[in-house]
């Protein structure tokens, strides 16, 4: 037995602090914007290397470094003011999240806007097909048959996605200056992306309900993997040179991942 290790701590220390020490911190806060009170969470986060701001159903969350003073948190923020009340205006006139239904009339997201399912009756076709920005028309032999609608849907999903991603991977990859990797598409059940040692990048066709930014976020992040197959502190720089607003989109990805990984 090791028996300085057995000895009670000095000076009062507090043994269990040191087996589990405290890593992130939340404080609910108030701040003025504009003429206009917002309540926020801080959460402080000894892994988190710059401040970044996440707004959704909950309301404001503001992520900050461990040692991010006050004032720079402030600062930080006003900085942001016209973005945070901006979503926190679009939150307030968005409808909750619900279950899909993929019958007539029902909404889904198609890169960050809805779109309205209309199904229409075809004997010998199956098509899902937009109409306008705002329409998604599925043409089945079944159309009242939710697993089928389902189906379809997923089929045009895929379709776009393997059309609009090695777009941006193609703009992500000249900006790091690395060779176009392959692109396929990925059915993962919890993972946006991946890449391996053979320049192979894997992307989720579920990424098309998500806004663009968020798109870009998740190819850029595996771009730059392309340089640094971890999450060492220079692939990160590598991601933020291309990519700067990478931990907000993060966070934001996050929030909604749920709902996104759900189809």
């Amino acid at each position: 037995m090791d028996r300085e290790r057995s000895r009670a701590p000095r000076n009062g220390a507090n043994l269990t602090a040191d087996l589990f020490p405290v890593t992130t911190v939340e404080q609910p806060r108030r701040i003025a914007l504009r003429g206009r009170e917002v309540s926020f969470v801080l959460k402080r986060s000894q892994r988190r290397q710059r401040i970044a701001f996440l707004v959704d159903d909950a309301g404001l969350s503001v992520h900050a470094p461990w040692r991010a003073s006050e004032q720079a948190v402030e600062t930080a923020i006003h900085g942001a003011a016209r973005w945070i009340l901006g979503k926190l205006d679009e939150w307030s006139h968005r409808a909750p999240a619900r279950t899909r239904t993929w019958t007539d009339g029902d909404t889904i997201e198609y890169l960050g806007r809805p779109v309205t399912l209309s199904l229409v009756h075809e004997p010998t076709l199956s098509l899902a097909e937009l109409t306008d920005p705002e329409t998604l028309r599925i043409r089945l032999p079944r159309p009242e048959d939710p697993i089928a609608v389902r189906a379809a849907a997923i089929k045009w999903y895929r379709r776009h996605a393997e059309r609009h991603f090695p777009d941006r991977v193609m703009v992500y990859a000249d900006l790091l200056g690395v060779e176009r990797p392959k692109i396929l598409l990925s059915d993962a059940a919890g993972r946006w992306g991946s890449c391996n040692s053979k320049g192979e990048v894997r992307l989720n066709w579920r990424l098309m309900q998500a806004p663009t930014e968020l798109v870009d976020y998740v190819i850029a992040h595996e771009v730059a993997h392309l340089l640094h197959m971890n999450h060492s502190a220079r692939f990160w720089r590598a991601v933020g040179r291309i990519f700067p607003d990478y931990e907000t989109a993060r966070a934001e990805l996050s929030a909604q991942s749920r709902h996104f990984m759900s189809l």
